[in-house]
């Protein structure tokens, strides 16, 4: 495992020209999607991941975007990692205490590094990743860990690398706006609209409700799916089954009960 400083100085000028689009989609549904676009488009990457860990050690998935099936691959890792192999990732073990607010740190790391077999298994081998470049923050107590993952035989090569270290103050202010605006979600509003659609529907199921308390909370079907850890093909079916139930087609008319 290589454990590499990042200045805040170090943003390059490489990264300027496509951090706009990156920008303007923070706290919309396209962010992930853009955000993955730039990595791959700079690393070759094809999967990407984000996770906040809160102080009190409740890990959040911020995205999870892949290549190929958008999102299907990437969720898989996502949820098995935050489910049962978090606390096996020696990225965790960085010691992070005593750093300013706007220090950045970078882990490279192999398949190889990690001695539990489980989690090598399950978060790498079987979805076919060899090597891991992760960039770390620290805010308020709070930890952002961006991670870009390469192929099984493919390395990142040195310029690879120097594109996520130029880029890593850029593409961590947006993450840690993205988390921000999405705070929403994570507060008091989800349990009101909870409580408004057990009054209004009480004939949708506790995860129906969830669904639609979260779509009207501004999550895509992939956020839901990563928040409530189930595939993205069931969050349709939820969705799907609570529109029926409610008599509405579209989430503006979810709104409107809601409201």
């Amino acid at each position: 495992m290589q454990l590499l400083a990042i200045q805040q100085a170090m943003a390059a000028s490489s990264i300027l020209a496509t951090m706009p689009q990156v920008i303007e989609s923070v706290g919309r549904p396209g962010f992930s999607a853009g955000l993955f676009d730039i990595a791959r488009r700079f690393t070759g990457t094809e999967i990407v991941t984000a996770f906040v860990t809160a102080a009190d050690g409740a890990v959040h998935t911020l995205l999870a975007e892949n290549r190929q099936e958008p999102g299907r691959a990437a969720l898989d890792v996502a949820r098995r990692y935050v489910s049962r192999h978090w606390r096996a990732d020696p990225a965790n073990t960085v010691e992070l205490d005593g750093t300013g607010s706007r220090d950045c740190w970078g882990v490279r790391m192999r398949a190889s590094d990690i001695a539990n077999p489980s989690y090598r298994s399950e978060c790498y081998f079987s979805v076919g990743l060899s090597e891991r470049f992760s960039l770390i923050q620290r805010r308020s107590g709070d930890t952002m860990r961006l991670s870009i993952y390469r192929r099984r035989k493919e390395s990142f090569s040195d310029q690879e690398i120097a594109h996520l270290v130029e880029s890593a103050p850029l593409l961590m202010a947006a993450l840690w706006r993205h988390y921000e605006a999405e705070e929403p979600a994570r507060d008091g509003t989800l349990p009101a609209f909870r409580a408004r659609l057990a009054a209004v529907a009480p004939s949708l199921s506790a995860r129906e409700r969830d669904v639609c308390a979260l779509i009207a909370s501004g999550l895509t079907s992939e956020g839901i799916a990563l928040e409530l850890g189930v595939g993205i093909n069931t969050v349709l079916t939820y969705r799907k089954r609570a529109y029926a139930r409610l008599g509405i087609s579209s989430q503006n008319e979810l709104m409107r009960i809601l409201m």
